[in-house]
């Protein structure tokens, strides 16, 4: 005959709900990107045969009346070329923002998607030594941890992926 057994009823449903994977927290620009942030990373390009490692230094600083974050990027290349970038990123809604940058051709939508994830594509007007290039950007920033965000990021010319970038920050 069985027996109802409260303690082993109790025993299953702690082991069935501390199995669940706690959902990932989603990555907040703000927060993560406020004050001095250092990346790492590299351009590669198989096609072009380039492979470029830099380091950026950031500087994040947060408007909480204009829910502006100014976002300073200030490249240093291997090869002793540097580099700074601005951009700014508007929060419209929780997890959705608008970013801009002088070299953008126009504003980005940039949303957190169901991962916690931060998404966004945008198409920058780069300066070469022989003259201007299009290129468009698709970003994705997944936070590792709380003092740490990997940016991976497909670059295209004309639809083709040329390159990628893979550049982790650290806090």
């Amino acid at each position: 005959m069985f027996r109802f057994r409260p303690h082993l009823l109790i025993a299953f449903f702690l082991l069935a709900f501390t199995a669940i994977p706690a959902a990932a927290s989603p990555l907040v620009l703000e927060d993560f990107f406020r004050g001095k942030t250092i990346g790492k990373g590299v351009f590669e390009s198989k096609i072009a045969g380039v492979y470029r490692p830099f380091t950026v230094y950031l500087t994040g600083t947060w408007n909480p009346r204009t829910f502006t974050l100014r976002l300073r990027e200030d490249f240093v290349y291997e090869d002793g070329e540097k580099d700074t970038k601005t951009w700014f990123f508007q929060k419209v809604a929780e997890g959705r923002y608008v970013g801009q940058r002088a070299d953008v051709i126009a504003p980005t939508n940039v949303t957190t998607d169901a991962s916690g994830a931060i998404r966004f594509a945008y198409i920058a007007e780069l300066e070469t030594e022989n003259g201007p290039l299009l290129l468009s950007f698709d970003d994705t920033l997944t936070q590792v941890d709380r003092r740490t965000v990997r940016n991976t990021a497909k670059v295209k010319k004309a639809g083709f992926t040329i390159g990628t970038v893979d550049l982790t920050f650290t806090k």
